[in-house]
């Protein structure tokens, strides 16, 4: 089944407002692969965008492609999905794709959502209705990344790794080895591209913070501990990190003439890209 862990309303606005974009080198890196390094002006006529959320990689998509359609288990992600003329929003599960006929499909992407599927069954969907000799199936994930000050960045892995360590649910590790552990399930092994993408957030501490609320093991902790305790660790969490940013021997961190929710900050996390072509109606 697929898991909706980013479900409700006030959750998903976060999600919108604070989840950051994918680079533009990753869609070339696509485009490149499914028009055979050839320069073209063409257009990919019709992409699915599979565990889409609120559209940050199907907006992207939309821009090469003729028409894309965006799926997500999420009501209330595809009710805040970013508009588009040529976009066809629904809220559908990537492991049932039937509303496709057989061989239609000319790209599959599934971006940072695999590790929450099914994966068996929804590969099965895949070779369904993915097109054969040229449809293409794009898989990319990455970590949660590391911070740009080494202090801050040990504090929020012990935030990641053992404060909300009880609280993910287990399928989210698989996303910590890019994938790796994910690939023998995968199709068409034999035409399989693997990209590295650098991924660079300048963000500042308010931004941050914004995404951290976005994560699914921090949703789990309020719906386990409570809003109170959830306020609380966040409280612990903001002061740590601007302690690691502002405070010096002549400056204290809650010195009032810092604006600490726009200390700037750059987060790296790399972006692993699977790229996969169906060779044939196997």
């Amino acid at each position: 089944m697929s898991y909706q862990l980013f479900e409700e309303q006030d959750y998903t606005s976060k999600y919108r407002q604070h989840r950051p974009g994918y680079p533009k080198q990753l869609f070339e890196y696509i485009i490149n692969y499914y028009f055979d390094g050839k320069r073209t002006n063409e257009q990919i006529p019709l992409a699915l965008d599979v565990g889409c959320g609120n559209g940050q990689a199907t907006i992207e998509l939309s821009t090469f492609c003729d028409r894309v359609i965006g799926i997500d288990v999420s009501a209330n992600q595809i009710a805040r999905a970013i508009p588009k003329d040529n976009i066809e929003y629904r809220c559908q599960k990537g492991e049932d794709l039937n509303f496709f006929p057989l061989d239609s499909v000319d790209l599959i992407t599934i971006a940072t959502a695999l590790h929450w599927l099914d994966i068996e069954p929804f590969v099965e969907q895949v070779q369904r209705v993915l097109k054969p000799n040229t449809g293409v199936f794009a898989v990319w994930t990455y970590a949660l990344g590391t911070l740009d000050n080494p202090i801050a960045d040990a504090v929020y892995h012990e935030f990641n790794q053992v404060t909300l360590f009880p609280y993910w649910n287990s399928k989210r590790w698989l996303a910590d080895d890019y994938y790796q552990s994910l690939l023998p399930l995968l199709p068409y092994k034999s035409t399989l591209v693997e990209h590295t993408i650098d991924k660079r957030t300048e963000t500042t501490l308010g931004q941050f913070l914004g995404f951290i609320q976005t994560l699914s093991g921090l949703q789990t902790y309020r719906k386990q501990e409570g809003e109170q305790a959830l306020h609380d660790l966040l409280e612990r969490l903001r002061e740590k990190l601007i302690e690691c940013y502002v405070k010096t021997p002549n400056r204290q961190a809650n010195d009032e003439s810092v604006d600490v929710n726009s200390i700037k900050m750059t987060v790296s996390s790399p972006i692993r890209l699977y790229l996969m072509r169906k060779s044939s109606k196997k």
